[in-house]
């Protein structure tokens, strides 16, 4: 008699989508790893005044909630509540000009530090001295307080017997700062083995990569077996509702960064059988295009209309008291914008005008017929003559011209993977588009009107809003088979070094002062410096890799040779200074290097104040690569590499 198929263990698998704008979380308690999409289920009820919905705003406030009660993150905010919005985007930061340019920023966040404003903040702020990770983090920790109460059958009994897997997405560009700050905010609001014991997995997967797979199987399940076939190919277009650069303060509407998280890319479908399977043939592009800037076209068209005065009494980062460099939003604020994005998701190539109320205080304003009883007039059409007594009168395409930047954008990214599909000597068949601008009806006309001469399909799944998510979901179940997806896992302890630092009397003990006898420099020996900490992200196909610069001062008959420990420590509280905790300290390997066979002139000669003798200086380089098994250092000059080793890690 044949033997009956062996029952597998049912597992839980938890996928969260932590947007710029909005944030979604699917589960799913698989037997196995095959996927049924309808057994995937999307998180909606996030308590009272959240409303239901498939997801739930990227915001946290730090203001004192109302009598009313409100949580003071998500849709729950008081009516004077300033919310952090756009934390996400304050993760990473590419490149030295974007750094500037945050500083800049931080700076005109802060431009009025006089005593007055900080004496009305009364003591408890609305703003919040944390870093972007401590805010993310505090967010996070609100979702997964929620998601513990909304799912009753997350009992502490289940947890503690169930296999746990949690699938995280981030943009397809994302770097190790940003993945590592999402990871510890993650970790640390309670997405980890303390709360589920039997958890085997934190994994990783790119947006586009989590899109693609779901959007592909639905509309296959939806429209039949004919319908992408083996080797075929399609675009996929995450024309997201946020996610693409934070905005400035609107003098000119200017960009604090960078980046674009909206990717075009196309793929090729590889296996039918017995897993569905994609991959990518093409290079994701993207470009400054998601929704945010028809929000900022918008914003400032509103300012140059009211006039800057009336603006600032709308807009929360204009405000003269405000003491931060974090992205914000008040009440009045949020209000208009959610009319706004009402009226951007209605509006088509012949759609009538649009009227939008302004909030209080300027609810009765009137301006010259520009704006009548607090009502201001959206239009569509270039005008040369009067409206009616109660519209606002323009002269140009309104509507359009917050759209068509961003569209236009999009259809000649969209152009550009048509193009690099036919180079492969295929074509595309298929566009899909998903993400919160993919509702909008004026982005599906202007791409099809773009396509007319083309046999391309445009198709937007009706859960195209939380396909991301749910294909972090598939990913989750599938991870047997998946190659795509990264582990990530927390380094179990600190590794530093002992270096001496220029004295600061703020920073530094006065028992660790001493001058440089060479530089003639006051001088603080033996701080501790943590190149990599308990808890930092290492991820299964990348190495985590540190680089630090030290400087070695020798004189002209000095040795050259010397001795650097590499110290780990295992708990939490890293200590600062070498002097007071030798004893807690743990020295994994002790760096050795040796210059004395390099001529002199090699190194770079400097003088030091008065009569005193020249000394030389040469910069080290030390390398850390840590994975999951190996921590493997290197420490050079020049090209030249004085010593490496290589130690376990777990």
């Amino acid at each position: 008699m044949a033997s009956l198929p062996e029952r597998q263990e049912r597992r839980l698998v938890i996928a969260i989508d932590y947007g710029t704008t909005y944030t979604g979380v699917a589960i799913a308690t698989p037997a196995g790893n095959k996927v049924y999409l309808n057994k995937i289920d999307i998180i909606r009820d996030w308590g009272p005044q959240m409303g239901n919905h498939d997801k739930i705003p990227s915001v946290i406030s730090y203001s004192r909630a109302s009598d009313a009660q409100e949580q003071q993150w998500g849709a729950s905010l008081s009516p004077e509540a300033v919310a952090m919005v756009h934390t996400k985007l304050e993760l990473d930061v590419h490149d030295t000009s974007e750094e500037l340019d945050l500083i800049s920023q931080a700076l005109d966040g802060m431009y009025n530090l006089h005593f007055q404003y900080v004496k009305a903040a009364g003591g408890l702020p609305e703003y919040t001295w944390k870093g972007p990770e401590e805010i993310v983090e505090d967010y996070l920790t609100k979702v997964f307080d929620y998601l513990l109460e909304a799912v009753e059958s997350f009992t502490e009994e289940l947890r503690a017997r169930i296999p746990v897997d949690i699938v995280v997405t981030i943009p397809a560009e994302w770097s190790y700062r940003a993945k590592n700050s999402t990871f510890r905010a993650l970790s640390r609001a309670g997405f980890n083995k303390d709360t589920f014991p039997k958890l085997t997995e934190m994994l990783l997967v790119s947006e586009p990569e989590a899109a693609a797979i779901y959007t592909a199987r639905y509309l296959k399940e939806l429209h039949g077996a004919d319908f992408l076939k083996k080797d075929e190919c399609f675009a996929l277009c995450d024309a997201g509702g946020g996610t693409v650069v934070r905005g400035a303060h609107l003098q000119e509407v200017t960009l604090r960064f960078n980046w674009c998280f909206k990717d075009v890319v196309s793929y090729k479908v590889k296996e039918l059988q017995p897993t569905f399977e994609l991959k990518a043939v093409t290079f994701a592009t993207g470009s400054k295009c998601g929704s945010m800037f028809i929000d900022l076209a918008f914003k400032k068209w509103l300012r140059d209309l009211l006039g800057e005065k009336n603006y600032q009494q709308l807009d929360q980062t204009q405000l003269v008291h405000k003491i931060s460099s974090h992205d914000t939003e008040g009440q009045q604020m949020r209000e208009l914008m959610k009319e706004f994005n009402k009226l951007k998701r209605k509006f088509k190539k012949d759609h009538r005008d649009m009227k939008i109320d302004l909030p209080e205080p300027l609810h009765n304003l009137d301006m010259d017929n520009r704006v009548i009883g607090g009502e201001i007039t959206i239009t569509k059409f270039v005008t040369a003559y009067p409206f009616f007594h109660s519209l606002l009168m323009l002269t140009s395409d309104n509507m359009r011209s917050f759209f068509d930047p961003c569209v236009d954008r999009i259809v000649e990214l969209i152009e550009g993977q048509i193009a690099q599909v036919a180079r492969l000597q295929t074509r595309l068949k298929n566009i899909f588009l998903i993400g919160g601008f993919a509702e909008s009806k004026y982005l599906r006309e202007e791409i099809e009107y773009s396509l007319r001469l083309r046999n391309i399909q445009v198709r937007r799944p009706d859960t195209s809003w939380t396909a991301v998510v749910r294909g972090a979901a598939i990913f989750g179940i599938e991870k047997s088979t998946s190659k795509v997806l990264s582990a990530m896992s927390a380094c179990p302890r600190s590794y530093g070094v002992s270096v001496s630092q220029s004295f600061s009397e703020i920073q530094h003990d006065d028992q660790d002062y001493f001058v440089d006898p060479l530089t003639k420099t006051p001088m603080a020996k033996e701080q501790l410096m943590w190149l990599i900490k308990k808890g930092d992200l290492i991820l299964s196909d990348e190495p985590k890799v540190v680089k630090q610069w030290f400087t070695k001062i020798f004189s002209e008959t000095g040795p050259r040779e010397g001795k650097i420990p590499l110290y780990a420590y295992s708990e939490d509280d890293i200590p600062e200074r070498t002097f007071d905790s030798q004893n807690e300290l743990t020295v994994v390997h002790i760096l050795e290097y040796d210059l004395t066979d390099v001529p002199l002139q090699e190194f770079t000669r400097q003088q030091p104040p008065g009569n005193s003798p020249p000394f030389y200086v040469a910069s080290l380089r030390l390398i850390m690569r840590l994975d999951p098994q190996r921590l493997k250092i290197e420490l050079c000059w020049n090209e030249r590499t004085l010593c490496s080793a290589e130690m376990d890690s777990t």
